[in-house]
C-alpha cells in the first residue's frame, strides 16, 4: 500500500512539474509575443511624432 502510495505521488509531482514547465513555456512565449508587438507600436508612434 505504502509502495502504491508513493508511485502515486511521484507520479502527482511529475504531472505537477510538467504542467508547471509548459506554463511557463506558454507565458514566456505569450509576454514575447506581446512585448514585440508593444515595441512595435511604440516604434510606429514614435516615428509618425518626430
Amino acid at each position: 500500500m505504502a509502495m502504491l502510495m508513493m508511485g502515486l505521488s511521484v507520479q502527482c509531482v511529475l504531472d505537477f512539474m510538467v504542467a508547471g514547465i509548459s506554463l511557463m513555456i506558454g507565458l514566456g512565449l505569450f509576454a514575447f509575443i506581446a512585448s514585440i508587438l508593444c515595441s512595435a507600436a511604440f516604434f510606429q508612434n514614435a516615428k509618425e511624432i518626430s
